[in-house]
Parts: C-alpha cells; structure tokens; sequence
C-alpha cells in the first residue's frame, strides 16, 4: 500500500512560484492564494514579492490530495471485501448443498425447534460482509467530497460533514 502524502507546513519557492501556483497546487483552488498571503504577512508585504527561496507557511488542516489517497486505499479494500464476500458465499452454499435435500439436511439448513438455521445464519454472515463492503465504499466517496468541500476544518468538524453528507449515488 502506499502512504498517502503528508500535509505540507511549508514550501520553498522557485523561480516558477507564485502565490497563486501555489494555491492552485496545494489548495487545488487558485484563488485561495490570498490565504497563503494572510498566513505570511509576516515576511511577505506585498502579495507579488515573492522570491525564490523564501518559505512561506501552507495555512491548511485538511490536505486534498491526502484525502483523496486515502479514499483510494477505502475503494480498493471494499473490492477486496466484495470478493472475500463472493467467495464466503460460494463456500457457505457448497457447505450447505453438503447437507442435502434429506430429513437431516432439512434440519440443518432451516433450523429446528425455534432455533436458527444455517441459511438464516449463513445469510447474516454474508450481509455483514456486504455492510462492511458498503461501508468502505461509502467512506471512500465521502472523503473525495471532503476533499472537494472543505477548506480548513479541525477533525472534530470533518467528522460531522462526513456524517451529514449525502449519499451521492441517492439522487
């Protein structure tokens, strides 16, 4: 697996650089340049006095490009878990056509005496597999909208746009 990238403090300028550049590399939104300016006034007076080599701050709590690594890692475990998923599921059946048709298997398969069966509880293993497949999907989407939403929250705040957006697959 690889590491998603870590959310930058600083940057060292070149040539190329400039507020702008930067806001667009790093916010993904160009227009939040005067952001890095506010957070830099300290050695930056002028928005277009910017040098190579200076170092200037990267005022963001949230990393886009680290949220959207993160979704990837959420999307390729829950292809993971939908496979593990199908083979459980083709292992559970062939468990019970194993038992058969007859008096025995009957009882195996549906239960007896009030008790559950192995199909109510084979189904139950299968659909928690199928929730958590869901679940990593659903967290994969919702950490690509955060990237896209939001500009700089504490983890506090994120967890509650994670809880309250919707699903986008829902019209």
């Amino acid at each position: 697996m690889t590491e998603p990238p870590e959310r930058p403090e600083s940057v060292t300028l070149t040539p190329e650089d400039t507020l702008w550049s930067l806001a667009e590399e790093y916010f993904e939104d160009a227009s939040r340049w005067k952001a890095i300016y506010e957070a830099n006034r300290d050695v930056l007076a002028d928005p277009a006095a910017v040098r190579p080599g200076m170092v200037l701050r990267l005022p963001m709590e949230i990393y886009p490009r680290h949220l959207r690594a993160v979704a990837g890692v959420f999307e390729d475990e829950a292809v993971d878990l939908a496979d593990v998923a199908r083979q459980a599921a083709d292992d559970l059946n062939a468990i019970g056509d194993f038992w058969g048709q007859g008096t025995l298997g009957t009882t195996f398969f549906k239960g007896e005496g009030g008790e559950r069966g192995y199909e109510a509880v084979s189904g139950q293993f299968t659909q928690g597999l199928k929730s958590l497949e869901e679940g990593h999907q659903g967290i994969g989407r919702r950490l690509r909208l955060t990237a896209d939403r939001v500009e700089v929250a504490d983890w506090e705040s994120v967890a509650a746009i994670l809880a309250a957006l919707p699903d986008p697959e829902q019209p």
